[in-house]
Parts: structure tokens; C-alpha cells; sequence
């Protein structure tokens, strides 16, 4: 498989806000439980975020309250350690609750920024990272109390850290302002065991050993926007994207293309019982596929008409087509968030 090893070069720097400056609180929605829902994780207690900082928080999966939270930004990602949740979004926005979500704080908020996070994940209690868009990359130590931004050039394509490189020699600060514009977003972090996987904007898929200090990008044959990457078993990786893409890793050789038959955007991976795997998109387009899964030659410039998807590979939609963002499962129920808010899906 051909990879490219390119050293992380991170510019860190303490991150200052004003604690003033916050956005209003989040709008209490009697119909919250039908807005756009944008994010779901679970641990003994659920927690969804989405569209002007709504978040909801349920003990059985089955009846949700909505909290008060100091913004109405629209949350993107939440993650769940022990009582801990962080829910981060837009304005750059990074929310904090220690009792389950019952009660929240705000850790970060740079509107000026004019980037998004677009996922957030800890590996404990204390230490976590926070990624979005145009390469926002934020790190913290201390459970939040203090966040450190980052960039990667090794997330970038070989080419432009070929180019980056060039102008590094001549002038740091236009290679750090370089750097900083053409890094695409980062969608998704997802951790297994030791290894911490990436998926992004311009074909960025990427896997990381040392918590993304450092990132390895993957060679894929493709330059479409990535939204999951999951491991599927110890020697299988899995990402899905834009326009129904799907590819496969196994055993560390080169991505393989999956046909779906299928042009709706793939949001993210759910892995279900036994070796069924699921791809939730928009449309309320759900891939159902059983590992080994299949693969076949990508041709992009084939007619549509024509398409023949991979053996085992089966495509359904849920009956209001709204577009499925994420899911979990919770207390034996498969719960997903929507464009229409929270369904739960029937899986068997």
C-alpha cells in the first residue's frame, strides 16, 4: 500500500476568550424532539445535541428533557466520559457538564473565529481533542479548563506538504498563515484501543498512535469529502462520505471501493449485531451490508443506469426521508438522530 509518514508540525497556542462575550442561552422548543438533531453518545445516560443548543438528556433512551445551556450555537458533536459530557459547534463553541448533563458551562467561544467544530472526543476525564472546520484542531489537558489549539500539516495531501515545506524554509509566518488555510476540515475522530482514527475534507482519512500528536494520512483514490472512519474488527477500517462513498481497509493494504448503487451523502457508521455493519445518510438512506464486505472497481464516469451494488449490499430508507445524522445503542434500542429529530430504528 502506498502511505505517506509525514511528521506532525503543530503550532500551539492558548486559546483566550472572553467570558462576556457568550450567546444568548439555547431556545426551550416544545417540539425539540423534532428539530434537527445533529449528534447522539451514550454511556449509562444518553445525550443528544443539535440545531441552537438544544441538547437533551435521557436516563431510559425512551423519554428526553431538554437542558438549559448558555448559547443557542448549533452543537455538531457530544462525547460522554462517566458523569462528564462535552458538547462542542459553531462560534467555535466548547460546552461542559460534570453532573450528566443536567447543568453546563462554557469552555470555549470565538465567534470571530468563523469555523465550526464538527467533532469532539476524550480519552479520559482530563485529556481530549476537539476538530472541525479548515483544520481546527483544539487539545486539552485539564478537562477543559484550558484549550490549546493545534496544526497538522501531515493531515494534509503530500503535495501541498511538499509545497508548505518550500515556503517553511524561506518565511515561518507566511508558512504558519499557509498552513492554516488550506488544511481541510477534520469531520470525525474515532478512537480504538490505542489508535485514533480521522476523517475529513479532499480525501482525508488518517490514523494517529499517539492520541493525534502526530498523523499518518492513508493513501485512498479518491478526493471526495469523508464524515466516518471506524474500525470494524482489529484488522478492517471502514470510512463512508460524500455521494454514497464507501471504501474499505483490510489487513493495512489499499482502501477498496464498496458499490451501493446509492448518490446520498453517508453521515456515519453504525455497527450492529453479529457482521452486519450500517452506513446512516441523508435522504434517510441506510446501507445495510454483511462483513467481509464486498468490493468492486470504482468507475466515477459510469452511467447510473448501469449500477449493479456489490453482493450483500442492500439499500432502504426510513419512511419520512429525513436525513440520518448518527446512532446508538442504547438499553437494547437502536436510537438515531435526524433532520426531524429522534427516531429509533428498527435494526433486525
Amino acid at each position: 500500500m502506498k502511505k505517506t509518514i509525514a511528521a506532525c508540525i503543530a503550532a500551539t497556542f492558548a486559546v483566550n476568550y472572553s467570558t462576556t462575550a457568550f450567546a444568548e442561552e439555547a431556545f426551550m422548543a416544545s417540539l425539540v424532539e423534532q428539530s434537527v438533531l445533529l449528534d447522539i453518545d451514550a454511556d449509562s445516560f444518553v445525550v443528544i445535541v443539535g440545531e441552537r443548543g438544544h441538547i437533551l438528556v435521557s436516563e431510559d433512551g425512551n423519554t428526553f428533557s431538554q437542558k438549559n445551556v448558555p448559547t443557542h450555537s448549533t452543537l455538531t458533536a457530544t462525547t460522554v466520559v462517566g458523569n462528564h459530557v462535552w458538547a462542542v459547534g459553531h462560534d467555535a463553541v466548547i460546552l461542559h457538564s460534570a453532573d450528566k448533563g443536567e447543568t453546563w458551562e462554557i469552555q470555549n467561544y470565538q465567534p470571530e473565529l468563523q469555523r465550526p467544530f464538527l467533532d469532539v472526543l476524550f480519552f479520559d476525564e482530563q485529556h481530549g481533542i476537539a476538530t472541525g472546520a479548515y483544520g481546527l484542531f483544539y487539545r486539552t489537558q485539564d478537562g477543559g479548563k484550558s484549550w490549546n489549539a493545534e496544526r497538522h500539516a501531515s493531515l494534509l495531501d503530500p503535495m501541498d506538504q511538499e509545497y508548505l515545506e518550500d515556503i517553511r524554509k524561506e518565511d515561518e509566518t507566511f508558512y504558519q498563515q499557509e498552513l492554516e488555510s488550506i488544511l481541510p476540515h477534520l469531520n470525525r475522530v474515532t478512537l480504538d484501543g490505542n489508535t485514533l482514527y480521522m476523517a475529513g475534507e479532499a480525501g482525508l482519512l488518517a490514523k494517529s498512535t499517539n492520541m493525534g500528536e502526530s498523523w499518518e494520512r492513508y493513501y485512498v483514490d479518491y478526493t471526495g469529502s469523508f464524515f466516518d472512519i471506524k474500525p470494524l474488527d482489529e484488522n478492517t477500517v471502514l470510512a463512508v462520505g460524500l455521494r454514497g462513498n464507501i471504501f474499505v481497509n483490510r489487513n493495512a493494504g489499499e482502501w477498496e471501493y464498496v458499490q451501493t448503487c446509492s448518490n446520498s451523502t453517508l453521515n456515519s457508521i453504525l455497527v450492529g449485531s453479529g457482521s452486519t455493519v450500517y452506513a446512516l445518510g441523508n435522504n434517510g438512506m441506510m446501507i445495510t451490508a454483511q462483513r467481509p464486505l464486498p468490493t468492486s472497481m470504482r468507475d466515477p464516469y459510469a452511467n447510473p443506469s448501469d449500477c449493479v451494488a456489490d453482493e450483500g449490499i442492500v439499500a432502504s430508507q426510513i419512511k419520512d426521508k429525513a436525513a440520518l445524522l448518527n446512532a446508538t445503542q442504547f438499553n437494547g434500542e437502536t436510537i438515531a438522530v435526524t433532520a426531524n429529530g429522534i427516531k429509533t430504528l428498527n435494526l433486525k
